[in-house]
């Protein structure tokens, strides 16, 4: 027991200061990135209304946090190998969209079809990140240089 306190002692110790820029970002992040996916719920299913979509979205993303944050903690103290990292990936997204279509359930959304809500959801949003990354990519290619550059001063 007193080994489990000193343990819970060192993890608190190692999170940053609330006002840490770190703490900001991670508050900022699980604000908006649901709003996102929240839209995109809403664009997939017209029958929630925004609010439900949100906090479908907001349930998942912080679920999924956590257990982000429980892996990378675990995988820093034991050190599990790099293929387990994108083993694990593909497993928080497919456990992502499984949430997302589990918790429209509750409000009466039933899986039509071959894919879910969550399926649709997660495929869009690969497909939008894969196509700002190519925006991105081509916007760098036809100026010349990093167009994101200012943000790592």
């Amino acid at each position: 027991m007193n080994f489990q306190i000193t343990r819970l002692v060192e993890v608190i110790a190692m999170l940053p200061y609330p006002d840490s820029p770190a703490i900001l970002r991670f508050l900022a992040g699980t604000l908006f990135f649901p709003l996102i996916y929240g839209g995109m719920i809403k664009y997939f299913e017209r029958r929630l209304l925004f609010l439900q979509a949100y906090l479908i979205a907001l349930v998942a993303h912080v679920f999924l946090a956590a257990l982000l944050f429980t892996y990378g903690f675990a995988s820093s103290q034991i050190g599990f190998p790099p293929l387990l990292d994108g083993l694990a990936n593909l497993a928080w997204v497919a456990l992502w969209a499984l949430m997302i279509t589990r918790l429209a359930a509750n409000y009466g959304i039933k899986k039509e079809g071959r894919l879910g809500l969550g399926a649709k959801v997660a495929l869009a949003t690969i497909l939008m990140m894969l196509a700002f990354i190519v925006a991105v990519a081509s916007l760098n290619l036809l100026v010349g240089a990093d167009v994101f550059s200012w943000l790592r001063r």
